[in-house]
């Protein structure tokens, strides 16, 4: 019956722990997904990141209009970052956008007539990010960069040509 006394308080003990550790990891998990979908979000909400058939500009006015949504795109996947748990396997997908981010800014910098055409590079190097980002494990969904739809949300599309019964 001693081992009772003892082992029971042990046991409670480790339940504890392992129940509070849980909830703490399910918190982060949380909080990992709903940063992720908040950047997906910004990103898929950014016009000047949709598909394009890139075409060499005259000017560099291109490139200086692009400049500020890329900065802005790069500092929010930076900023994401800060929300990954420890040894997230996301860390690499952030870096390796982020990266992306910087390789534009320096092309379009070099030469501004072709800013389309990193421009298109850094979408797919975005979209495919979103893509391991939302695989499907976790609340994270996948929407396009630059694909922001038209229709107002709440809205249904409009029905020209038929009349009610």
């Amino acid at each position: 019956m001693e081992w009772l006394a003892f082992t029971a308080p042990v046991l409670g003990l480790v339940i504890g722990m392992a129940a509070g550790w849980s909830t703490r990891a399910g918190i982060d998990r949380r909080d990992e997904s709903a940063a992720l979908n908040a950047l997906i979000m910004d990103l898929h909400l950014k016009r000047s990141l949709a598909p394009i058939e890139p075409r060499v500009l005259a000017g560099t006015d291109g490139e200086a209009a692009l400049r500020p949504t890329v900065l802005d795109a790069r500092d929010r996947i930076l900023e994401t970052l800060t929300h990954l748990r420890g040894g997230s396997p996301d860390t690499a997908v952030l870096m390796r956008m982020a990266a992306a981010c910087g390789l534009y800014l320096r092309q379009a910098s070099r030469a501004p007539e072709r800013c389309q055409f990193a421009l298109m590079e850094l979408r797919e190097t975005l979209e495919e990010g979103v893509r391991l980002l939302s695989d499907g494990r976790r609340r994270v969904r996948s929407l396009p960069p630059g694909e922001r739809s038209t229709a107002k949300p709440g809205r249904p599309p409009s029905r020209t040509g038929r009349r009610g019964s």
